[in-house]
């Protein structure tokens, strides 16, 4: 996706919806933090990311972590398709700044894989006339319902072809078949984009295994909710997979 993770580890959106793990998840192994995920309203109040002065750390400071800006597609139910479209344009634009990659998150929105595409394509138009230094890299969730279906590697092509660089790939709720998935994904795309796995990643053993089917970096979720004993080895085993990974 044209950026450097330190490590192959990710923390997924809804632990962090602040940024402030910002400032020491790289001493905890973390290659990087999925802020958010954040709700596009039409009044568009700016997300409290605590993150200003990680722009210019001290001496000694340990570097930040990649930063994720998870971006939730509003239901159509809601606010109808031409609104949802323009409330992701009009948070990206705002909430950009500090962030390293942009993720289009479905989640409970009901929306259609084509909608998807539709909002990811207008999404890479506004992502293309940033003034950044470092252009932002597009990432898309897919579903497990999505992957699913027979037509998922398709689905996945189109919304390559609308501008994402990577695609965070789910496994949540289905993680026996989550390799074969990937695997399979990775076949269909190639080596240009960058997969990304979720869901049931709770331990070294499982994260190598995504990481061997095709994945190039892992995101942990649940398994936050265990105990410290628990938690800290994973974080760092995790790391140790591949650091300095692409």
């Amino acid at each position: 996706m044209g950026l450097r993770f330190a490590t192959p580890l990710l923390l997924a959106a809804g632990f962090d919806r602040t940024g402030r793990l910002l400032a020491v998840a790289a001493a905890l192994g973390v290659g990087g933090v999925e802020t958010g995920s954040h709700r596009p309203s039409a009044q568009g109040q700016l997300p409290l990311l605590r993150i200003a002065a990680l722009r210019h750390p001290g001496r000694g400071a340990v570097a930040r972590p990649c930063h994720g800006l998870s971006l939730l597609v509003p239901r159509v139910e809601d606010a109808g398709a031409a609104a949802c479209r323009g409330r992701l344009r009009a948070a990206l634009a705002a909430w950009q700044a500090s962030a390293d990659y942009a993720v289009l998150n479905p989640g409970r929105s009901g929306a259609s894989p084509a909608h998807c595409v539709d909002l990811l394509a207008s999404l890479a138009e506004v992502r293309d006339r940033l003034p950044r230094v470092r252009r932002l890299a597009l990432v898309a969730k897919l579903p497990a319902a999505w992957m699913e279906r027979a037509d998922a590697a398709v689905w996945a092509r189109h919304l390559v072809e609308a501008g994402a660089d990577g695609l965070l790939v789910s496994a949540e709720g289905a993680p026996q078949r989550a390799g074969e998935r990937l695997a399979a994904l990775a076949d269909a795309l190639g080596a240009e984009v960058c997969l990304i796995s979720v869901g049931g990643i709770d331990s070294v053993r499982v994260a190598a295994a995504r990481l061997a089917a095709g994945a190039r970096l892992v995101q942990i979720h649940r398994a936050l909710l265990a105990t410290p004993e628990r938690v800290l080895p994973l974080l760092a085993g995790i790391a140790a997979l591949g650091r300095g990974g692409r």
